[in-house]
């Protein structure tokens, strides 16, 4: 039996294009417009692909969720008169295996199908797990629901979509830039390929051009046999290298060529070696400041960053700090044979102000040590406040720190200046409120139980640019 794609598209053109270029070598297109039941139709034609354009006053995560619900192994490729990335993400994020503007790119659209149809078993594999990213399912890591992450996750997920594509990786240290890296292979088409990874810092310069490329016996001292390099151990597959701002100016030649002509030589050898890679990479130096300086090679770093994919540190996300140490609880309880499952509310604030100068990695450690070290099930404060203490020195210290350090402790010999500690506790809880209110005044003074004339009278009283300035601290 044929493989049956559905086309369905309101526009005659369309459907007659598509008919006469899709058919064909054991395939079967019908064509059809947008029907009012679309499960109906996808009942009685069980096609292995269908190819749609919704059309403009549809929400299109609610139409793909709802064909991904009752056809989950159903491919779906999206059309769009009015494209526009925010659309192009949208569908990738609800399940659409690709996404194609119109006029149609005819060859493109032709690769998508081939793609989707001649790779099915294993495109059905790679639409369950995007299915399953998406729903936040079977995740072997914490996903976060903040709202900065969530364009991490959409970007990461576009870069998966393509085969090639490159991306750097950018955030501080601790961030989880592996993660991300990680993530794309394992929600691209080379997923059931090798994932290599390699830190550019952690090795010698000298030794890290035979690691990536590989030596012939001889080529140097120590080089006593042949030895394939990182791009060959990684054809088909992916490689990730980590702290790309140490790389050589030499070497980053070398990268450059191999990046352009996707070949290369041992070194010491003479035949030119041909692999299929993506090349992720990541950093947390500035590469655009050390293109200024001449320290990074400004035609590598374009082709490294053609998605930058920027992760944001963990005080600027401040909601996943209590979900990611539930999530370390249940790594280390087990190891360690211990019950942590509660936080009382002063070790809460305690973590809520911390500035995480090491962002999850530092937190996991201090987790770590913490489930070892100590008895559950309750993390208090007073358990929690010796692991902290090393790196609180290492940060300027925000006014709602100094604010937690005074209400947890003994009042200090010097004393408290009372009066203006309170003005910034009334200044930051003005700003908040109309941050939160796009500065709408009545909503902020309903926020804060207060009548408009009181909140002015109060905004008169402290400097209201100060008060905002106070919610940016």
């Amino acid at each position: 039996m044929a493989d049956l794609i559905l086309v369905l598209d309101d526009q005659d053109a369309v459907r007659r294009l598509l008919s006469q270029n899709l058919a064909g070598e054991g395939r079967e297109v019908r064509c059809a417009p947008l029907p009012a039941d679309l499960d109906a139709l996808l009942r009685d034609t069980q096609p292995a692909l269908l190819i749609l354009d919704p059309g403009p006053a549809v929400d299109l995560g609610h139409r793909l969720d709802g064909i991904g619900r009752q056809w989950p192994d159903l491919p779906v490729i999206l059309l769009s008169s009015q494209a526009s990335v925010a659309d192009a993400v949208q569908a990738m994020r609800h399940g659409a295996v690709d996404y194609h503007a119109k006029p149609l790119p005819l060859a493109e659209l032709r690769a998508s199908v081939e793609r989707a149809l001649d790779g099915r078993g294993e495109e059905r594999e790679l639409i369950e797990r995007r299915r399953r990213f998406r729903m936040g399912d079977g995740q072997d890591f914490y996903r976060s629901t903040s709202e900065a992450m969530a364009k991490v996750y959409d970007d990461a997920l576009m870069v998966a979509m393509s085969k090639d594509t490159t991306a750097l990786i950018t955030g501080e240290s601790g961030t989880g830039k592996e993660v991300v890296a990680q993530l794309v292979h394992r929600l691209s088409p080379r997923h059931a390929q090798p994932f290599m990874e390699l830190n550019c810092a952690a090795i010698p310069s000298e030794l890290l051009e035979s690691e990536l490329f590989g030596h012939e016996a001889g080529a140097f001292t120590d080089a006593k046999e042949a030895k394939a390099g990182l791009f060959e151990t990684a054809d088909r597959g992916t490689i990730f290298l980590d702290e790309i701002g140490e790389m050589s100016m030499g070497l980053q030649v070398k990268l450059l060529r191999f990046l352009e002509r996707k070949s290369f030589r041992r070194v010491g050898g003479t035949h030119e070696l041909t692999v299929d890679v993506r090349i992720l990479s990541a950093t947390n130096r500035d590469l655009r400041e050390m293109v200024s300086a001449r320290q990074f090679r400004g035609d590598l770093y374009y082709r490294l960053n053609v998605v930058p994919i920027v992760i944001p540190p963990l005080r600027d996300r401040r909601e996943d700090i209590l979900p990611l140490i539930t999530h370390f609880f249940g790594e280390f309880n087990p190891r360690f044979n211990r019950n942590f499952t509660r936080i009382d509310d002063a070790a809460r604030r305690l973590l809520m102000d911390y500035p995480w100068p090491g962002n999850i990695r530092e937190l996991r450690n201090v987790v770590e040590r913490i489930v070892l070290m100590e008895e559950g099930p309750t993390l208090g404060a007073t358990q929690l406040r010796p692991y902290l203490s090393g790196s609180w020195e290492q940060v300027p210290e925000t006014f709602p720190r100094r604010l937690a350090r005074l209400l947890e402790s003994p009042i200090p010999e010097e004393g408290v200046e009372l009066d203006e500690l309170l003005k910034a506790v009334e200044r930051t809880f003005i700003a908040k409120a109309y941050s939160q209110t796009g500065e709408n005044q009545s909503r902020a003074a309903e926020l804060l139980g207060l009548g408009r004339d009181k909140l002015r009278y109060r905004m008169k009283q402290l400097d209201p640019q100060d008060a905002r300035q106070e919610s940016e601290r």
